[in-house]
């Protein structure tokens, strides 16, 4: 009897041997057979991308049949668990290979379009009019969308089931910690997909598939610090048929407030922060911190301009977007001068932004009258280089649109309730968001007419713990430095851009509703409700080469039992303050804000 158990324990020591080293086996064929994938994608090569994806399904697939043997393993205490979450993961990474083999199925009619190497459907014509075409037919992509859709979320149901805390990250190379990010991942990659389909749908029309639209494209410069991304310094028509796109005339936003028939009142922020200013202007209406409602302002004025035009909607960009698309393109040309992204020295900014701020300086006015059109021509200019660039190009300049997008430098605004709808659920429209748990967002506007934000510093910190009454309690700090000398700004200056003057800023902070002040230090504010929120707000001043800290402590009637969830949204037109978040003792590196980011504690 006991060399039959030990025959039957050798056997299957033997057998599991035998399993273990095929799964390795195969599972390292799919990890290779993975990264060539990867390989490929990077050098935008669709054909080898599907070829390598369709090598790591069969590896993956094979990995997984062998280590199916293993499952009477799960009813082991503890050893189950792990046999399980590897069964699990092998799962979730065979529908996850799913998606990406529809995904590229989807796409590979649009190869030549997107600039990837493929067996595209659109290759004749121009540039612009390949584009034309492959908008039209996007309606043919959302069933497969659809199907991308429903893998991933195989995927991520798979590995919902895996419990990170099985895996503590004093193990080597943090094993919990990278299963949590891919979990997260996953999670990211099925709404993306998810939200993404409605824009599609709606994209021909907004593309003029099917009757000519026309959009005014406003310039906002970052560089002075406005509610919806700057100042709204310039503005440009743009006409688009069936994927063509033209522009229409374009001028300073001072000769459009010229043609103003009708005298509006200045609303409180600005007669008591811009003093001497009493009626409301166009290039001072984007006051609402919500885009939308910025929009709809702006509106009710441009409907009153003589030189007013029907439009189907409005787009906002801002330096950072025209930089961007530089960065890809190269250097642009503009009323005989050369734009490129060359660091000058009298800013320490790239020379576009020096051009673009050269431009938009109130003092230098006469030169103003031959540039007027500076916007309008350059954003010509870039698409016309676009247009004309290689292929090879193109998924660059779509990863830098699309880059804008995300982080708020290129902000969408429709008339068409569909259009609008799906630019609000991918985040593209710059809306205060709804949301069910704990919120923040610091907006800043600049009434210095100096364009400070081109070297003002901020960071900031928040803790948060649970009070006595169930509520949390917060601290936030935030810091300013300017360091920086304070420029000439006077308007009798002979020479030199007014950059660095006295940055004059009324702060505003959106946080749930029902939130209240305890303690302030720093800086006065009062507390009042805006956009379904508590907004606390208050104005300071800060010089060049000075510094300021604010310290906020406020509680929040948000009750953080078993997870604690906080949106924080980030302004239009600000690169990227650093934050820190310390909730209930989980302390969150510090980060760049580039987009909206969710931070979810499990308490």
């Amino acid at each position: 009897m006991r060399r039959s158990t030990r025959s039957i324990i050798i056997i299957f020591v033997i057998f599991y041997f035998i399993v273990g080293t095929l799964t390795l086996f195969f599972a390292k064929n799919a990890i290779t057979d993975g990264k060539k994938a990867t390989g490929a994608i990077k050098l935008q090569d669709l054909d080898a991308t599907k070829a390598y994806l369709k090598d790591t399904k069969n590896s993956l697939k094979k990995t997984q049949m062998v280590f199916y043997t293993a499952t009477p393993l799960r009813i082991i205490p503890l050893l189950g668990w792990y046999v399980a979450d590897i069964q699990r993961g092998l799962t979730a990474a065979v529908n996850g290979v799913d998606a990406a083999l529809t995904l590229t199925d989807a796409v590979t009619p649009y190869a030549d379009v997107l600039g990837l190497k493929g067996q595209g459907t659109f290759l004749g014509g121009t540039a612009q009019e390949r584009i034309g075409k492959a908008i039209e037919t996007l309606s043919k992509v959302t069933p497969q969308l659809e199907e991308v859709g429903a893998s991933l979320h195989k995927s991520r149901v798979e590995m919902d089931k895996i419990q990170s805390w099985r895996y503590p990250n004093i193990l080597p190379k943090n094993p919990g910690q990278k299963i949590d990010t891919a979990k997260k991942g996953f999670q990211e990659v099925e709404s993306l997909v998810v939200d993404t389909r409605p824009l599609l749908e709606v994209l021909p029309q907004v593309m003029g598939a099917d009757s000519e639209k026309k959009y005014l494209v406003l310039f906002q410069n970052d560089k002075e610090l406005r509610a919806t991304g700057g100042f709204i310094t310039a503005y440009a028509f743009f006409r688009v048929n069936r994927g063509v796109i033209e522009t229409e005339g374009s001028s300073d936003i001072y000769n459009l407030d010229n043609t103003l028939l009708k005298k509006v009142a200045a609303p409180e922020p600005i007669v008591k922060y811009l003093p001497g200013v009493n009626q409301l202007n166009l290039r001072d209406s984007n006051l609402q911190a919500d885009y939308l409602a910025s929009m709809r302002q702006f509106e009710q004025l441009y409907n009153s301009t003589q030189d007013g035009k029907k439009i189907d909607g409005i787009i906002a960009l801002d330096t950072q977007f025209v930089l961007k698309m530089l960065q890809v393109l190269g250097s642009v040309e503009a009323y005989g001068s050369k734009f490129t992204t060359d660091k000058v020295d009298s800013c320490a900014c790239p020379q576009i932004i020096w051009e673009l701020e050269r431009y938009a300086d109130q003092p230098v006015a006469y030169e103003k009258g031959e540039r007027k059109g500076i916007i309008g021509v350059l954003m010509q200019q870039m698409m016309d280089k676009a247009f004309n660039a290689p292929k090879s190009t193109w998924p660059h300049l779509l990863g830098a649109v699309t880059d804008s997008l995300r982080e708020k430098h290129l902000l969408l605004y429709f008339h068409d309730s569909n259009a609008q709808a799906a630019a609000e659920r991918i985040n593209f429209a710059g809306r205060v968001a709804s949301y069910d748990g704990d919120y923040l967002y610091i907006n800043e506007t600049n009434f210095a007419g100096a364009k400070s934000n081109l070297y003002v510093q901020e960071k900031v910190k928040q803790t948060v713990k649970k009070g006595k009454d169930g509520n949390l309690e917060k601290v936030l700090t935030l810091e300013y430095k300017y360091p920086h000398k304070m420029d000439d700004c006077s308007l009798e200056r002979k020479g030199g851009l007014c950059l660095a003057g006295i940055y004059r800023d009324w702060l505003r902070i959106y946080v749930p509703k029902g939130s209240k002040i305890t303690k302030t230090s720093g800086l006065e504010l009062k507390e009042s409700e805006d956009l379904e929120k508590t907004l606390f707000d208050g104005f300071f001043e800060l010089r060049p080469e000075g510094s300021l800290k604010i310290e906020i402590n406020y509680t929040v009637p948000v009750k953080a039992e078993g997870t604690y969830k906080l949106l924080i949204q980030k302004q239009p037109g600000v690169e990227g303050h650093t934050y820190e978040i310390d909730a209930f003792g989980h302390k969150e590196r510090a980060f760049p804000l580039t987009t909206d980011k969710e931070l979810i504690v499990k308490i």
